[in-house]
Order: C-alpha cells, then structure tokens, then sequence
C-alpha cells in the first residue's frame, strides 16, 4: 500500500535543500510515513526509525530480541530512533540515547520499481561499543544515484549487546542476534519499498565487517541473505571475538559494586543496573601470561555456552568454523586497505612496553596453541621479518603500522578468502584500497600524514556521504566514489562487481586476483604476496589441503 500527498519541507538532504513530500507504505506491523526526498543529485524516499524488534527493556535486557509489535495509525518514519546508549567515538562525547535502540532506515529509488531492486544492508561497525546507521554519518546518497535499496540500522553495543555470562540470562552475542532480527524484518518486508527479498546483501567495515562475516557462518543467519561485502575485517581477527567474556563480566560486577563468584546473581545485578553505569567502560587488564593490544576491546562477541537453552548464535571458535567449512555458499567480497595498522598505531609509542614483551607481536590465535620454545621462535621471526633485525624503537611507526597491517587485519581477510573459496563454490572477490584524497579523514585525524597507506575505515568516506564531519566533496574524490559505489551496487544487483572501469577477476587459492581501488582501478595477482606467504609459513597453512 503506497500513496504520496503533497506537504511542507520539515527536514534537508545532507547534500542541498531538497523538496520533500510525504509518502506513507504499510509493513507487517502498521503504516509508515516516510519522506521522498528530491534534489540536484539524486532522489529517493527515506524511511527512518522503524522499530524490527521489540524494545529490549527490563527483563530483555541482554537477551535475544524478540519481534516487533504492531502499532494503531501511521507511524511517523522522517526521523532516526535513538541510539544505543554509548560513547560516541567518532564525535568524542557520550550519548545517552536509550535501551530502546532497535531501529532501521530504509532508502529507495523508487516505491514502485519495474522490478524489484537489490536491497543492500549495511552493518555499521565501530569495535562493538559505538556506533549507528544514522544519516549523519551513513548518507544515502551516493546509493541513491543507483538502482539499489540502502538499509542501516542500530544495534545493542558494548555491555548491552555483547556482556555475556555464559547461562540462559545472559548468554551473550545479543547485538549479533539484533542483526539477525534486523535481516529477518528485511526479508519480510522490503518488498513494499521496491525491494527483492532474494537478493539482499549485507555489507559492513571493520566490526560491522566482522559481523557480516560471522552471518556467513551461523546457521541463525541461514537463508537472510544473498551476497556479503567485509571491508576491512572478518571473524577470524583476533579483535573481532572475546575469549575473556565470563572474566570481564565478573570485573563489571565487581566495578559497579558486587563481587560474586555466582553467575545468576551477576545477572540479575546487572540486569537491573542502571543502564548509565554500563556505558564507557574501563577495567583493568586480564591477567594473562602473554598480554595483547586487542584485549582492551572489553566485550564483543563470544562462543556461547552450547549447554544453555537457548537459540545460539555460534558455539564454536571462529577459527574452528571456518577451518571445517562453515559457510553460507554465497558470493562474497573481501578487502583491506593499504594502511590498516595507522588504528593500532595510533596509540604507538605510547604501547611501546608493551610491545617489547616476548610474545607481544605474535597473533592470539598463535599463542594459544605454542609451546614456550615455538612461540619465542615465532617471536624472533615476526621481529627480524617486519623491523629488520633491529631492536623496536619508538621512531619506528611506519615498521609498526606494517605489523599489525598484516597481523591484525590483512592476513586473516585473506585467510578467510582462501577457506571460502576452498569450501564453496562461490566467487570470492578481493580488493585492497588505496586511494588518498581530501576524503581520507581519518589518517588526518590520527596525524599520520607521514606514514604510508591509506587508513582503516577511510574508505568509508568514499560509499557514504558524511555530515557529522567536515569532508570535502571534490571532482578530485568524485571519480573514486562513483566507481567505488558503482562497484558494489552492481555486485548487489548480479554477484558481479566489474565495471566499465576495470574486470574484476575472482579470487583464489591458485589464482589470487585484487582489484587495487584508486583513483584508477586495476586487476593484478599476489598483492603483498611476500608478506601473506610468511604468515601462511607460520600459521602453517601455506597449503590447504595438507593441513
């Protein structure tokens, strides 16, 4: 059911003042009225704020969503929902907004398409503790040049979406289940904004990346999805999943005031704290015998406990599943960019004692499984490889950034490249990026203007068009996002992602093909082909099918 009536402008495109006009469609749960919204450089309609869950209060805090309840009348959809409650790191300051969070935006073309249109979801990321699918920041915009569907939407984050104390109170990995909520409302209702249900894509960047990942593992995320797009992350990142999730709930407990050894009683301590006292956290470090830059990423998600009754989202270490072939057999898009590691070093030399520890550049994943001898060994090698055989000093930025590039990041995007390919028979795309224009706001940001590489998360500003900041908008930037952009609409409408621009071959194990996105984009093999092949050696897993 959809109609249009003429009404004043109450709300502006983040690009020019545009004519607005009502526009009302009706979903499962009631009628919505949304806005279409027109200027100079596209057209679309813009819904915003639909509840695809039951507000998760009182006695749902922490668990998985329920579904969402109908409402009387029309809904108003012109603006966003709150937040979840959260330090705001891209804005540097605390927003308060509220429990009830479980909100997403849909933008279309057209309601009313000659067929229906592929519909991409994109995951937001932000380490699992900030973060949102507002506007602000993820403008449509430069989607709706395109025959696509955008959707974004908020999840429970940090304490709220991902404590987890292991029973059936707590379980963990809520914010994960949120996601699956927010793909199950898609599939149900997309299709009364112009979308195809069957062919929906989700994509995401850094933990909203991480994310999409594991839906391409968990049997919950089963048949929500057609396609899937990591930039710059996947499950197998040791920052991406938490193997001190009990350890750090306890902590909280102690924190706010109650030190039990008794999971229920945390629980219900928890559940009932106020929800002001479980945002911006701070704890001390675990104690472990080898410490990691990644620890301090306090709750994220988490192997739940398989004896727990209730629907869980995985049960088994992400390296685990994707080493037995856990995948939905889907087409997918993996990449990186070319200077990742600037987010780790940023805090360098500040983690300079910490990184001089024996152990502390050898990956988690690694540690876990070495013998004493094994891992010193791992140790010396990581160090004569990436700081050539010189002692780390605290002038050595650009030779710590190449670490934890690779480390952190690029190795274990491909490494889940190399095990998707090898168990479906699915294309496999991969991509580094390393265009740099005034758009690249995050490597200003960090002051990392002398190191080499473009910065996690600043290929961001080249898909969505960005208010919260001060970005330019230059011819110099719009030839990079109207290929880029192009790029991934036209992967979300037929699983292919070439252009007029560049034939983008798949990847795989035998045939390692990238797409270099810049300001030109070109189709070469082997990138970093040294580097991976040293960390394959390591990891031992230089071949599949001996390992």
């Amino acid at each position: 059911m959809k109609t249009e009536i003429s009404t004043p402008a109450t709300e502006v495109s983040s690009l020019a003042r545009p004519s607005i006009r009502m526009t009302t469609v009706e979903v499962e749960q009631g009628k919505l009225k949304g806005a279409r919204i027109g200027d100079s450089e596209a057209d679309y309609v813009a819904f915003k704020g639909i509840p695809y869950a039951r507000p998760p209060l009182g006695i749902l805090r922490f668990k998985a969503p329920e579904p969402p309840q109908d409402w009387e009348g029309v809904r108003d959809a012109t603006a966003h929902g709150p937040v979840c409650p959260q330090y705001n790191d891209r804005l540097q300051r605390l927003e308060a907004g509220s429990e009830d969070c479980l909100y997403l935006n849909v933008y279309s073309k057209t309601l009313t398409p000659p067929q229906p249109l592929p519909v991409m979801v994109w995951i937001h990321g932000g380490a699992f503790y900030t973060g949102s699918g507002n506007s602000d920041f993820y403008g449509p915009e430069f989607f709706m040049k395109h025959d696509v569907i955008l959707v974004t939407f908020n999840y429970r984050l940090e304490v709220l979406g991902f404590l987890c104390v292991g029973n059936e109170d707590v379980p963990g990995n809520a914010g994960l289940k949120d996601q699956v909520a927010a793909l199950k409302w898609v599939k149900r209702n997309i299709s009364v904004f112009g979308g195809d249900p069957n062919n929906v894509t989700i994509f995401g960047c850094s933990a909203g990346a991480a994310s999409v990942s594991y839906h391409l593992l968990s049997k919950m995320s089963g048949g929500l999805f057609n396609k899937a797009i990591c930039q710059s992350g996947v499950c197998l990142n040791e920052w991406s999943y938490n193997i001190y999730a009990r350890e750090r709930a306890f902590q909280l407990g102690k924190l706010l005031g109650l030190e039990t050894e008794d999971p229920q009683a945390l629980s219900t301590f928890l559940k009932n704290a106020p929800v002001s006292d479980l945002v911006n956290i701070k704890l001390p470090p675990i104690e472990t015998k080898h410490k990691d830059l990644t620890d301090s990423i306090l709750f994220g998600p988490v192997v739940e406990n398989a004896e727990t009754d209730v629907e869980h989202f995985i049960t088994k270490p992400p390296p685990e599943l994707v080493r037995s072939g856990c995948f939905a057999k889907v087409p997918i898009i993996l990449g990186f960019t070319s200077g990742e590691g600037m987010e780790l070093g940023k805090h360098f030399p500040a983690n300079l004692n910490l990184l001089l520890n024996t152990g502390a550049v050898v990956p988690r994943e690694l540690k876990l499984t070495l013998t004493e001898q094994q891992l010193r060994h791992a140790d010396i090698e990581i160090r004569k490889y990436y700081f050539k055989e010189k002692p780390l000093t605290a002038d050595m930025l650009q030779e710590v950034v190449n670490l934890e590039t690779d480390r952190l990041f690029v190795y274990n995007i491909i490494r889940f490249a190399r095990y998707h390919s090898y168990f479906t028979s699915s294309p496999v795309y991969m991509y580094k990026f390393t265009a740099e224009t005034e758009r690249n706001y995050v490597k200003k940001f960090y002051k990392m203007d002398s190191i080499s590489g473009c910065c996690h998360a600043d290929d961001l500003y080249y898909l969505f068009n960005v208010t919260c900041q001060d970005v330019p908008l230059t011819s110099n930037s719009q030839q990079i996002i109207d290929n880029f952009v192009q790029m991934w609409c036209n992967f979300a409408a037929n699983g292919n992602p070439s252009n007029a621009n560049a034939v983008w071959k798949p990847f795989t194990d035998s045939q390692r093909n990238f797409l270099i996105i810049d300001r030109e984009v070109t189709c070469v093999a082997n990138v970093d082909d040294e580097n991976i092949k040293f960390w394959e050696n390591l990891y031992n897993e230089a071949d599949l099918e001996a390992r």
